[in-house]
């Protein structure tokens, strides 16, 4: 007799709802649960494929490692204290800096692994920390703490009630959201419009949210905040400032309002590609709306003046009144607040603590930027990093110049990585230590319910047990560290121990329950239990000032470090980068079926036609000669790829697109789904010397290319 469990996906951040028909240790169906609140029986393909990794025969369930071109099974004990000996051996020889270490995204959407992570990365006792966040949200962050004073502070669309919704460089009806937490977001998007809101949508594609919106513009990539400098000066000249409340709580708007009279929109509309009557229309109905809200998201954060747009959109937001109000961009009171957790624990961000050793990028909340790493591998000298334990990330497929990283891991004495998969980045390691997935582990999305378009709370127990002999990503993150510390020596040996067992007292699941329990909404596991298809605690609501926490606290609408960036946004504005023929801006792009390189293993997901195509606009591809299903040659300064060309008037003039996440040809790999359609990896051609250069975020977005046959 089969039996019904309710549970939540964890693969991005729209954590819909999942009803998981099973009888045994056998999963019959997923389907969305119509009775989660926030979901609303909402699924999109990655929910179901849940299945997929559960049954996968490439997944691993024991430890394995690298014995040549072999792999070999090997016991917890024996790979945790092999692997813990040899990087307190190379911290003993090195220093401690000489152990890296990066995280990738799921990590940080799995409650078992995010609960450890601050006292692991800190166990390292190293300054070489790198993470998915800078090739992601890290400017998002950044501006947040620049502007908000925390980096924890984000603010979210509340598109359940806006009137006007403005989108640019990102898709929400792929992504479903993204810093901003809203399953069924195609349906609700068009519940705007159903009540008689607009969206509208800038972009260098006319991607999936553009087809279902009111208008679509193309816009030159890497020329956003170019854009949003000229919407304030229409703003500010034309009198449609309205602070509102905000009125006492800002900083720096006459210093706003002479930066924007640089860029009006006669001046910009050449680079960016929108005229200036365009932009002015633009602008004038945003203002128009009593209810509107600008959001962007990849195309925004991973370009080459990320920090500037993300900082502009949040202005644009403030002077119109729309900050921290209903249909706004507002902020989620959450039932685990992360706000207040880190004023409490006095971590509000950090910036520039130190800098990376060879290049001399900034620290972010204990981090530096991914594209420092590969040099601080290869660049000899004190500091040097010898070993590298990656969890939960494929850097070669999703990291900038991903052949640099694959060259640069044979230079390393040592590796290790916590993966289920032996893929194009762990085939490198000497050690690979699989954890339980998300059917075998409870969850609670606390990063995704922080971003929520509303106040939820949903907590999921795991359907099955833990599989004898396994291990959750926590405790393999522990019993590492412990094994680290204990070949550091005696003293370290004995302190290790204590904290060992002491985190394993404060477990994530407890971690999560005293959380809750101090949360603005004072639940607990158990009172969530009684309600296994999640919550609904309301709509959003005002609270900026509680957030800011002292009376004095300002909103920076001028910070410095931005400030200083000017020079850099105008050199743009006035340089010559006309393209000449051949030569294109490359941008990136997801399909619903994907998020992660690892779901192309999946049989339900690889279904289909190729979806690792070059687009092009027909103008260019004519001029070019070149026909659609044909093989390209797109080449940077870091290499080449030859990738089928898809001609689409989805595409802006000038500008090509490659689907991201893909390459799964190199030889070691382990994932013979994927292997059978493993299409070109977007970052063999992306640049790890395009940064944004405030924050050190990766550039994604404007990537200079060449397309020939």
């Amino acid at each position: 007799m089969s039996k019904i469990h309710y549970g939540v996906c964890n693969i991005c951040d729209s954590i819909c709802g999942l009803e998981i028909e099973y009888e045994g240790s056998e999963v019959i169906s997923i389907r969305g649960d119509k009775q989660d609140p926030f979901s609303r029986g909402h699924i999109c393909p990655k929910g179901p494929s849940h299945k997929d990794v559960y049954k996968d025969p490439d997944r691993l369930r024991k430890p394995v490692r690298r014995n040549g071109d072999k792999w070999e099974e090997i016991s917890w004990e024996q790979g945790l204290d092999e692997a813990g000996k040899k990087l307190a051996a190379v911290q003993k020889k090195y220093g401690n800096d000489a152990v890296a270490v990066y995280y990738g995204n799921p990590t940080t959407h799995n409650m078992d692994s995010a609960s450890m992570l601050l006292p692991w990365l800190k166990g390292f006792k190293s300054k070489n920390i790198f993470s998915v966040n800078s090739v992601d949200a890290l400017t998002r962050m950044f501006v947040s703490l620049l502007v908000f004073g925390n980096q924890a502070i984000l603010p979210v669309p509340d598109i359940e009630r806006t009137e006007h919704f403005l989108i640019i460089g990102a898709n929400p009806v792929v992504s479903k959201g993204s810093v901003m937490t809203a399953p069924d977001c195609k349906k609700r998007l068009l519940e705007i419009k159903e009540r008689g809101g607009k969206i509208i949508v800038i972009d260098p594609r006319r991607n999936e949210t553009a087809e279902i919106a009111d208008k679509h513009y193309f816009i030159r990539p890497g020329t956003d905040a170019l854009f949003l400098f000229a919407m304030l000066d229409v703003i500010f000249k034309h009198g449609l400032s309205d602070l509102g409340k905000l009125a006492g709580m800002v900083e720096g708007l006459e210093k706003l309002k002479s930066m924007a009279a640089e860029f009006p929109p006669e001046r910009v509309s050449g680079k960016v590609g929108i005229s200036a009557g365009d932009i002015r229309a633009i602008t004038k109905e945003f203002c128009s709306s009593k209810k509107a809200v600008c959001y962007g998201r990849m195309g925004i954060s991973c370009q080459e003046f990320g920090s500037l747009a993300t900082w502009l959109i949040d202005v644009v937001n403030v002077v119109t009144g729309n900050l921290d109000r209903p249909g706004g961009a507002m902020f989620t009171t959450p039932a685990v607040d992360l706000v207040g957790l880190s004023k409490l624990i006095r971590l509000p961000g950090t910036f520039n603590k130190w800098q990376s050793r060879v290049s001399g990028l900034p620290e972010f909340n204990g981090e530096l930027p991914v594209a420092a790493l590969a040099e601080e591998i290869e660049t000899e000298g004190p500091g040097q990093v010898k070993a590298l334990v990656v969890m939960a990330g494929n850097l070669v497929l999703s990291c900038p110049n991903g052949n640099r990283f694959d060259r640069a891991f044979q230079k390393l004495d040592y590796m290790v990585s916590i993966d289920f998969y032996i893929n194009e980045t762990s085939r490198n390691a000497n050690i690979i230590f699989p954890p339980t997935m998300l059917l075998e582990a409870e969850h609670y999305g606390i990063l995704e319910h922080t971003m929520g378009i509303r106040n939820t709370a949903h907590y999921a127990p795991a359907l099955f047990p833990k599989p004898e002999g396994a291990k959750h990503n926590s405790e393999i993150m522990l019993d590492l560290l412990y094994h680290v510390e204990k070949h550091r020596g005696p003293f370290s040996h004995a302190l290790g121990w204590v904290k060992r067992k002491g985190l394993d007292i404060f477990s994530a699941r407890v971690q999560l329950d005293l959380l809750l329990r101090f949360g603005p909404h004072k639940l607990s596991i158990k009172k969530l239990m009684e309600h296994p298809h999640g919550m609904d605690l309301g709509p959003l609501a005002p609270r900026i000032e509680e957030l800011m926490d002292k009376p004095k606290r300002k909103i920076i609408l001028a910070p410095e470090i931005l400030v200083r960036d000017l020079g850099r946004l105008k050199y743009k504005l006035e340089a010559n980068d006309d393209l000449k023929k051949g030569e294109y801006l490359l941008i990136s792009r997801r399909s619903i079926n994907s998020m992660n390189s690892w779901m192309h293993n999946l049989p339900s997901l690889a279904r289909g036609r190729s979806k690792c195509t070059l687009m092009m606009c027909p103008k260019d591809a004519g001029d070019s000669g070149l026909k659609s299903g044909q093989e390209v040659v797109v080449s940077s300064r870091t290499g080449a790829i030859r990738a089928p060309l898809e001609v689409t008037d989805e595409m802006m003039p000038g500008v090509v697109c490659l689907a991201t996440g893909w390459g799964h040809d190199r030889n070691g790999a382990r994932l013979s789904v994927a292997s059978l359609n493993p299409g070109v990896s977007m970052n063999d051609i992306t640049d790890d010397a395009l940064l944004d250069k405030p924050s050190g975020i990766a550039v994604f977005h404007g990537i200079p290319v060449k397309v020939s046959s």
